[in-house]
Formats: structure tokens, sequence, C-alpha cells
């Protein structure tokens, strides 16, 4: 008995220590939950524009979810919410079935699975379907008071709001912008006196053709009075535009940028990384990726010192420029490689109330182009710097297809990808190979 009752004491500590550790690990995984997200689009994982907006929240928002039990979909939106709720407490949520809820249902007028109401100080704002940016679009509209409102300039070529061209259109843009809570209108100068005042900002988005003297008057008086504009530039676009920029302070000399160590792997030169971003200014420095210009053109400043002026995209040293009627693949013997100024922003002073960017490509930011890389994150963030609203500022969820346009390198990097590749990592192999059948032999 004695010897029985000596094994007996161990294994009642013991079991009862391993339940104990068993329960502490219970309690800390419940706590201090990690998530490791290896899907190559970051599927689980909220983006840093998310991110941003759940940490500034001004105020308390509740979400009801109506949901049927059964549907596929409803498991991705609930790790949805729940990853929102892990950033911030100040978002709450409820799921309901529709199907066992239907005087619920109707008192909310909601009568579709996956719909989710949206409230907040007495507003409200109903989605389908959500996903990250559309919800991310709910929250911003009924917790900002504000009227921010862009005008696209058209009539002389200007990309538009309102073409759906898969190339060369720009209702991608203007998409991504209602999401950010955006009104988006166009402003036909030549129908106008002066751009409206409810304007945050006017954007010429890559004209094309001469304005009229009365159109740019327009123009001068929005800047004058405090005014934000966003100038997206073409090698095509007239004189009389360039005119105008020099101006504000930017000038623009008709050429086109050939970068050969951004240009993509196998591209043509004129299409390139434009991966020199200024990490001090916020709409470049909030960039997780850089953009991709097409037959962009170089920018100047009229006063170099000028202490209003951000140089935030910049080409790399060894660019050139060409005539936009024969873009060379060749360096011109009359031109010296440097960075080439691609972007720059003007920021409020005594003189300039408003704020201005002039950047010198407007494809970036086509339908054709604008997924790419930073493009997107260019574009909004741009007017959202203008606006003023820098909580914005960030680099937002990628929706891309999988495998489609996701990897893109320089010609530089392509190069290295092929020494490493195919030169090097096979001559490795093969001296280790020679190195051991030569020691074998001796042996």
């Amino acid at each position: 008995m004695k010897r029985g009752g000596g094994r007996f004491l161990p294994l009642v500590v013991g079991t009862i220590g391993l339940v104990a550790c068993s329960a502490a690990i219970l309690v800390l995984t419940f706590r201090h939950n990690v998530r490791i997200d290896l899907t190559p689009q970051r599927n689980f994982t909220l983006s840093t524009h998310a991110k941003k907006i759940l940490a500034e929240l001004p105020r308390d928002v509740q979400l009801t979810v109506f949901i049927r039990s059964e549907d596929p979909r409803t498991p991705q939106l609930k790790d949805l919410l729940w990853r929102i709720t892990q950033e911030t407490p100040r978002v709450t949520y409820e799921i309901v079935d529709l199907n066992r809820s239907p005087a619920l249902a109707k008192r909310y007028g909601v009568d579709r699975y996956g719909a989710i109401v949206v409230e907040s100080g007495g507003k409200r704002r109903d989605v389908s379907n959500a996903g990250e940016a559309m919800l991310m679009g709910a929250l911003l509209s009924v917790t900002r008071d504000r009227d921010r409102i862009v005008y696209f300039v058209t009539g002389h070529g200007e990309r538009s709001p309102d073409d759906g061209d898969r190339k060369a259109g720009m209702s991608v843009a203007k998409n991504t912008l209602l999401d950010e809570q955006f009104t988006v209108r166009t402003l036909p100068l030549m129908q106008t006196e002066s751009v409206p005042i409810d304007a945050t900002v006017v954007v010429m988005a890559g004209p094309r053709k001469d304005y009229l003297p009365g159109e740019l008057t327009q123009i001068e008086g929005y800047v004058g009075r405090g005014g934000n504009l966003l100038v997206m530039l073409e090698p095509e676009s007239p004189p009389s535009i360039a005119a105008f920029v020099a101006g504000l302070g930017v000038s623009a000399p008709p050429r086109v940028v050939v970068d050969p160590e951004r240009r993509l792997a196998g591209g043509e030169g004129v299409t390139l990384m434009v991966s020199d971003l200024l990490p001090s200014f916020l709409v470049s420095g909030t960039l997780e990726a850089p953009p991709v210009f097409s037959y962009a053109r170089p920018l100047g400043l009229v006063t170099p010192e000028a202490g209003d002026a951000i140089r935030f995209l910049t080409t790399s040293a060894a660019s050139w420029t060409s005539s936009p009627d024969d873009p060379r693949t060749a360096k011109p013997a009359d031109e010296t490689p440097g960075a080439k100024l691609v972007g720059t922003a003007l920021v409020s002073t005594e003189q300039r109330r408003g704020r201005t960017i002039v950047l010198g490509d407007s494809d970036f930011a086509t339908n054709g182009m604008i997924e790419y890389l930073g493009n997107r994150d260019l574009l909004v963030n741009s007017i959202s710097w203008l606006a003023k609203d820098e909580s914005l500022l960030s680099a937002r969820a990628q929706s891309k297809e999988a495998g489609r346009e996701q990897f893109f390198v320089t010609e530089t990097q392509g190069a290295w990808s092929f020494w490493l590749a195919t030169v090097l990592q096979p001559a490795v192999f093969f001296g280790a190979g020679a190195l051991v059948f030569l020691r074998r032999r001796r042996q």
C-alpha cells in the first residue's frame, strides 16, 4: 500500500500540472491570436489603408450583417469582420440569419443575403457582398461629414472618368475615388464661367488640345483663390498647357523620358518603374510599390531653389530624354544621362493658398494600367493630399486576379535574374561536381 500510494501522488500532481499547462496555453492563444497569411494576394490580411481608416475612426460604428448559414461566402465574411474588430473597438457587429429573422430584415428593409447595414451617428449605408474596399468606403461614408468633390476637366482630349475603354478610359479610377467617398464630376469649361466653388480638387488628366484663353483663366482663378489642382501631362500636351504649368512654377519640355535601368524587362524603354520615391513626402512615402509610367514627360522647376516645391518622383540616374516622335532606345549623342523629375508637388504658401501636384504621365491612371503596382495608390494619395485629407494616404488592398499582372521586374533585375539562374547557379553546381570528381580520382 505504501509503494502504491507513493506512485499515485506524483501521477495526480503531474495530471493537475498537465491540465493547468493546457489551460494556460488555451488562454494565451485565445487572447494573443497569431495568424500568418501565406496567400500571394494577402487575402486574409487587412491592407495598410484599411488599418489606417480603422485606427482613425472618429466615432463608434455598428454593423448588422444578414447572412444565410449555408452560403459558402459566409466564412470569408465572418473572417473579414473578425479582422476588423481586432483592429479597433469602435466597430461592433451583429450577425443575423436572414431566413430566421424575417421581421428584423423587414425593419431594416433588407432582402438580400450578404447585406450589411452600416450605422453611425444617425447615418446609414447599405452594402452587399462587401469586400474590404467596399466596407471601408461605407465606414468612411457614415463617419465623415465633409463633402469632397473632384472635378475632371473635359473637352480638350483629357482622360475621362466616364470612359470605360479598357485601355484609355478612367472609369476604374472614378470607381476607386467613389469607394474613397469622393464625389466625381466632369467639368466642361466651355459651358461654365468659373470653376464651381464646391470643388475640392480639379484634375487635368492629359489634355491634348489647346485650352481657350478664357478657360485657362478659370483654372488660374481657381488656383488663385486657394484651389487644389492635379495636372497630369503627356508629351502630346500642347504648348499652352506647358506655359500654364510654367506659370505655376513647373517647366515641362516636350520630351519623353527613357530609362534603360528601370524599364520593364522585355519592354520598351519608355515604360518604366518610377522607383526613386521621396520617403519623407506622404504621397510617395506611403506607397508599398513603385508606380509604372509610360511615355512620361520630364519636369523641372522654373526656380530650382524654390522652397515650396517637393520633388517626390524621379527616374534613375541612367535616364535621358528623347523626342516624342522618335523615342529612341539608344541615347542621343547630345543627351547627358541623369535622374529626371516626373512628379512634383507645390505646397501652400502665403502667395499660394492651395496645393498643386504636377505629374509627367496620365497613362498610369487609365483602366489599362491603374492596377499596376503602386499606380492606384499614387492617384488616390495625390488627390487625398490635395484635399488635405492625409488620413487616407496609405497603401490599399490589391484587386488583381491571381497569376495575372502580378510580377514586374526592371531590365536590370531581369539581367541579374538571368545571370544568377542561367549562368552562376549551374556554374556553382558544375564546379562542385568537378571538385568531388577530382577528389575521388586522387583517392
